[in-house]
């Protein structure tokens, strides 16, 4: 990610990593940064590369590849942890952006662990 040099965006990316599990409305985001929505969407673009709907997205994502990776939550509670609401199109997600699906990467982790154990 580029260096942040408007504090706003920095503000606003902090506070997406803080309530990444929340509703991420551009206008709600742009408020707390005190601008425009497109304003925002334009500085936040410049700042890190991609629209802050696309930010979300990838911050959810990262988060939920940690909870199955260090949690025994449910692929549904990891989901819904990261709030996201649809089954399917997180499970396409998450494999589009990790290779392997959440059931997936979990299973390989749990082999992992039983192969460990015999060893």
């Amino acid at each position: 990610m580029a260096r942040l040099d408007d504090i706003r965006i920095s503000y606003v990316v902090a506070l997406i990593e803080r309530r990444f599990a929340e509703p991420c409305a551009v206008e709600e985001l742009a408020r707390a940064g005190n601008m425009s929505p497109s304003y925002l969407t334009r500085l936040f673009r410049e700042q890190t590369g991609r629209s802050p709907a696309s930010f979300v997205r990838e911050v959810r994502l990262r988060r939920a590849y940690e909870l199955v990776q260090t949690t025994f939550l449910s692929i549904k509670e990891v989901m819904a942890a990261v709030g996201w609401n649809d089954p399917s199109h997180f499970s396409r997600a998450f494999k589009q952006r990790f290779g392997v699906s959440p059931q997936g990467l979990r299973a390989a982790l749990q082999r992992e662990f039983a192969s460990a154990r015999r060893a």
